[in-house]
């Protein structure tokens, strides 16, 4: 049973890609979302981080057009790596494996990501990549991972 996540947030480091010993495109990216919480003291903002993993021609889409700030929806399978430090502790550490994800306007500098073009699909990729229009009338681009990509745990 896999767990689901979906953020909505800015990208907090620029996609790194790079590939598999198989050839596929793998990137990976930080993410922060912003929360707030009611204390005594009044509003206090929480930031959450995440590290995000995408596969495929999805990664090759993140790569391309995301960069540190963009505005993102991503929905994911969030996964748990455990491992232990040089000293034998153990420590475990989350992370978000992209299934989909929406361009959703603007980014922290307050520039718009409308000029994004959608990526063209390959002939022989399975996985769905099209453009959406926003209530606002702005095309974003929608990726979404294939089922036959790997993940993190198959490698």
């Amino acid at each position: 049973m896999a767990a689901s996540i979906s953020i909505l947030g800015n990208a907090g480091s620029n996609p790194e890609l790079r590939y598999s010993n198989q050839g596929s495109p793998i990137a990976s990216f930080s993410m922060a979302s912003n929360s707030f919480k009611n204390t005594p003291e009044g509003k206090v903002q929480i930031t959450e981080w995440f590290n995000v993993t995408a596969f495929g021609k999805v990664a090759e889409t993140i790569a391309a057009h995301v960069k540190k700030g963009t505005h993102l929806l991503v929905l994911g399978r969030l996964t748990f790596n455990p491992w232990v430090t040089n000293g034998g502790e153990p420590r475990a550490g989350a992370e978000v494996v992209l299934q989909s994800f929406e361009f959703a306007g603007g980014n922290r500098n307050g520039e718009s990501n409308a000029s994004v073009e959608p990526v063209a699909q390959e002939a022989n990729y399975t996985g769905p990549v099209n453009a959406q229009s926003t209530a606002n009338g702005n095309a974003v681009a929608v990726a979404t991972a294939a089922a036959d990509e790997p993940y993190v745990d198959q490698f």
